[in-house]
């Protein structure tokens, strides 16, 4: 009897000392907030329109450069040059 008082007392100690830590750590830094477009700096409530603006520009942009790359492709106006090869290796069987 006397052991199952002593685990559950170090028990109710280890949930303590945790929920105490988790505190001090909440009060340190806050909760992380979410941002919507990494990299810039979030104030406020998140425009979702600004950004939707801005995927469609990036993707034009992108329909754009993959508009040009398969015109050359088609003009054959690219060339390729090798300039290291592996050796070749034919295996008879």
């Amino acid at each position: 009897m006397r052991r199952r008082n002593c685990f559950r007392t170090v028990l109710t100690i280890n949930a303590v000392t945790c929920g105490l830590l988790a505190v001090m750590l909440l009060a340190d830094r806050g909760l992380p907030a979410s941002t919507a477009l990494a990299g810039q700096p979030q104030t406020g409530i998140p425009d979702a329109g600004s950004q939707r603006m801005e995927m469609i520009r990036e993707l034009r942009r992108l329909n754009a450069s993959v508009e040009a790359l398969r015109r050359s492709i088609e003009k054959s106006e690219f060339s390729v040059k090798v300039t290291s090869m592996p050796p070749v290796r034919v295996e008879e069987k």
